[in-house]
C-alpha cells in the first residue's frame, strides 16, 4: 500500500515538472503554425478555385491593376544596336479576393508573403522589348494583406528598343520609351492603371549616369484597339528624355577635327617648291580617315540619318582632296609656267583683281644683268685709276719719284720736258721694260738695249696687231700693255740710234699711233657684235625674270584665293554643323506623335472591323 502511494507521488511529481516544458512547447508551436495553417488555407483555396484564371467572383469584374515603374540606373544605351538597358523595379498592385482572412483567426497576422508561381498575377510585359532572355523579372515574393491587397515588387534588367537620331551627335537628345501592357487581356477583363495615379518615373533611388542626364521621365497612358473588334488594350509607356554628356567625345572626336581643320588652311601658306605642301595634305587626309572610322563605330551604321560631325568630316576631305588638286596645279604652273610663255590674259585680269583684296605683295625683282655690268665696269675703272697712279709716280713730274735724276739728266740734254715725259709714261707702261729697267737704274748701255727692243716691237706691230681679239680689246690694262705702247714709225726696219733719246723716243710714238689705229679698225666690229649679243641675252634674261614673276604671282592668287576658300568653308560649315542644337522634338511634340500613332492605328481597325458588316 505505501508502495502504491509512493509510485503516485513520484508520478505526480514528474507530471508537475514536465507541464512548464509542455506549455513552452506548445506556445512556440502557436504562432509559426496560425502563419502556415494561414498560407497553406490561401494556397487549398487558389487549388480548389484554380491558378489559372482571374482570381475574382464575377466573370464581368474587371481586374484592376496598378503599375509603377522605379529606375534605379541607366546600364546603356547602344547607338549602334539602339538598344537601351535600364536596371529598373516593377511595382504592381492588385486586389486577390482570394487572399482574403480574419487577422484574429491567425493569431493577428495582417500580411504573409507568398511565392508568384503558387498564385495569380498579372501578364504585364514590356511590348518593345530587344532581349535574347526569356526572363526579364527576379523572383521575389509577394506581399498579401488580410484583404486581399497585393504588392509585388521584382528587380528587373530590361532592354528595349530606342530608336536613335545622331544628326546631333555628340550634342545630341535622344527620347526611349518602355511601353507595357497586357499580352493577352484587354480592357474589359484587366485594367491597368498608374500605381498611386504617379505618371512619372520613380527616380528616388535612381544612380545618374556619367554618359547620359535624365531630363524628363513622364508616363503617359494610351488606349489601343484590339483586333478583336470592340476591344481596347490599354498601355502604361514611360519615356526617358536623355541628354548626352559630350565632353568625351567632345575630347575624342570634335577638337582634333577642329585643329585638323585650321591645319588644312596652313597647306596654302607654303611655298609652291616646297614638298612637304603635299605631304601636310595627305597625312592630314589619313588623319581625318582615322577620326571618321571613330565615328562610325560610335553610331548606328544602319541609320537613316548622318550626324552632323560626319558632314564636317566629309567637308574636310573634300576640302583636302581639292586642295591637293590645286597644289599639284601651283606647283605645276610654278615649274612650267615660265616655259610655256607669257601670262594668258584672263589670268593677268584675275591677279589684277584679287591682287589688291587679298593682299597679295608683288615678289622682288631679281637683280638685274645690267647692274651686274655697270658694276664689273665700274671695278675695272678703279683698277685702272690705280695703276695710272701708280705710273704717275715716275713720269708726272721731273723731280718726282725715284726717276728725277734721270729726268734731270735728259732735261740738261737739251730734250723738252713733254717728250721725255711721253717717253717715260710709254716706256713704263710696257710690262717688259717696266718690270726689269726702272727708270732710275737706265745708263747708256740699257738706252742700247732698249733701242733693240724697241726695233723687234716694230718689226712684229703689224703681225700683232692681227691677232689681236675682242677680248684684248676689252681688258683694258692689257691693251695699255701690249697695245697702244710706242709711237708710231714709217719704216719697220728702221732703227734708232743710241746717241740720243730723240730717236728712241720718235721710235715709240710712231709704234703707238700705228697699233692704235690697226687695233681699233680690226676689233671695231668685234667689240659691237659682242656688245650686241650681249645685250640680246640680257634682254631676254629680264624677259624671263619677268614671266616668272608673273607667273609667281599668278601662283600665289590661287593659293590665296583657296586659303580664304577653304577658311570661310570651314569657319562657316563648323559653326552650322558642330555648334550644340536643343532637342529636335519637345516632350509635347513627342507625346503628340505618340498619340496620332495611336489615332491612326486605332482608324485602321476601326475600318477593319466595319468592313465585314458592309459587306453583309
Amino acid at each position: 500500500m505505501r508502495r502504491m502511494q509512493f509510485v503516485n507521488i513520484f508520478l505526480l511529481l514528474l507530471l508537475c515538472s514536465l507541464l512548464p516544458i509542455m506549455e513552452t512547447g506548445s506556445f512556440d508551436r502557436v504562432l509559426p503554425s496560425s502563419e502556415k495553417r494561414l498560407i497553406k488555407q490561401l494556397i487549398d483555396n487558389y487549388e480548389m478555385a484554380g491558378k489559372i484564371g482571374r482570381p475574382v467572383k464575377n466573370t464581368r469584374e474587371k481586374m484592376v491593376v496598378g503599375y509603377g515603374l522605379s529606375l534605379f540606373q541607366l546600364l546603356d544605351l547602344d547607338e549602334k544596336n539602339q538598344v537601351l538597358t535600364t536596371n529598373v523595379w516593377a511595382k504592381y498592385t492588385w486586389i486577390d479576393q482570394l487572399l482574403r482572412w480574419d487577422p484574429s483567426n491567425y493569431s493577428n497576422i495582417r500580411e504573409v508573403r507568398i511565392p508568384p508561381d503558387l498564385i495569380w498575377t498579372p501578364d504585364i510585359v514590356l511590348y518593345n522589348y530587344a532581349d535574347e532572355r526569356l526572363q526579364e523579372k527576379r523572383d521575389v515574393m509577394l506581399n498579401v494583406d488580410y484583404l486581399g491587397r497585393v504588392f509585388w515588387s521584382p528587380p528587373a534588367i530590361f532592354k528595349s528598343n530606342c530608336r536613335i537620331d545622331i544628326r546631333n551627335f555628340p550634342f545630341d537628345y535622344q527620347y526611349c520609351f518602355l511601353k507595357f501592357a497586357s499580352w493577352t487581356q484587354n480592357s474589359d477583363e484587366l485594367d491597368l492603371q498608374f500605381l498611386d495615379n504617379l505618371t512619372e518615373v520613380d527616380v528616388d533611388q535612381y544612380t545618374s549616369s556619367n554618359e547620359w542626364s535624365l531630363v524628363a521621365r513622364p508616363g503617359y497612358r494610351f488606349v489601343m484597339m484590339s483586333e478583336d473588334c470592340g476591344k481596347t488594350i490599354p498601355d502604361l509607356t514611360f519615356f526617358l528624355f536623355l541628354k548626352r554628356n559630350p565632353a568625351f567625345y567632345a575630347y575624342l572626336l570634335v577638337f582634333p577635327c577642329v585643329l585638323l581643320s585650321l591645319l588644312t588652311t596652313v597647306t596654302f601658306w607654303l611655298p609652291p617648291h616646297v614638298p612637304a605642301k603635299m605631304l601636310l595634305g595627305m597625312n592630314i587626309f589619313v588623319a581625318f580617315s582615322v577620326l571618321l572610322k571613330l565615328l562610325a563605330n560610335s553610331t548606328p551604321s544602319a541609320s537613316i540619318t548622318i550626324p552632323y560631325l560626319g558632314y564636317f568630316y566629309c567637308v574636310n576631305l573634300t576640302l583636302l582632296s581639292l586642295s591637293t588638286f590645286i597644289s599639284t596645279v601651283v606647283i605645276n604652273v610654278h615649274s612650267y609656267g615660265p616655259k610655256r610663255g607669257p601670262v594668258p590674259p584672263f589670268m593677268a585680269k584675275m591677279v589684277k583683281m584679287f591682287a589688291t583684296p587679298l593682299s597679295i605683295t608683288k615678289p622682288e625683282e631679281d637683280e638685274d644683268t645690267v647692274s651686274n655690268l655697270e658694276l664689273e665696269f665700274s671695278r675695272r675703272k678703279t683698277n685702272e685709276t690705280v695703276a695710272a697712279s701708280q705710273q704717275e709716280r715716275f713720269v708726272g713730274d721731273y723731280g718726282y719719284s725715284a726717276g728725277t735724276n734721270t729726268l734731270r739728266q735728259s732735261a740738261k740734254s737739251g730734250i723738252p720736258n713733254h717728250f721725255a715725259s711721253e717717253f717715260y709714261r710709254n716706256m713704263l707702261s710696257d710690262s717688259f721694260i717696266g718690270s726689269r729697267y726702272p727708270p732710275w737704274q737706265w745708263t747708256p748701255e740699257t738706252l742700247k738695249m732698249l733701242t733693240a727692243h724697241v726695233n723687234d716691237r716694230l718689226k712684229s706691230s703689224s703681225e700683232w696687231s692681227q691677232r689681236t681679239t675682242p677680248e684684248m680689246l676689252l681688258d683694258t690694262p692689257g691693251v695699255r700693255r701690249r697695245g697702244l705702247k710706242f709711237g708710231d714709225c714709217t719704216n719697220p726696219n728702221e732703227s734708232f740710234s743710241a746717241n740720243g733719246i730723240h730717236g728712241l723716243h720718235s721710235s715709240f710714238k710712231s709704234l703707238k699711233t700705228r697699233q692704235t689705229t690697226t687695233q681699233i679698225h680690226t676689233s671695231l666690229n668685234d667689240l659691237r657684235q659682242a656688245l650686241k649679243n650681249l645685250m640680246v641675252k640680257v634682254t631676254k634674261k629680264d624677259a624671263m625674270a619677268k614671266t616668272a614673276r608673273e607667273w609667281r604671282m599668278v601662283v600665289m592668287t590661287i593659293d590665296r584665293i583657296f586659303f580664304w576658300f577653304s577658311l570661310v568653308t570651314i569657319i562657316g560649315s563648323g559653326c552650322y554643323l558642330l555648334f550644340p542644337r536643343g532637342p529636335s522634338q519637345s516632350i509635347q511634340e513627342v507625346l503628340a506623335m505618340h498619340r496620332a500613332q495611336y489615332e491612326r492605328w486605332n482608324i485602321e481597325v476601326a475600318k477593319q472591323c466595319l468592313m465585314p458588316r458592309q459587306q453583309i
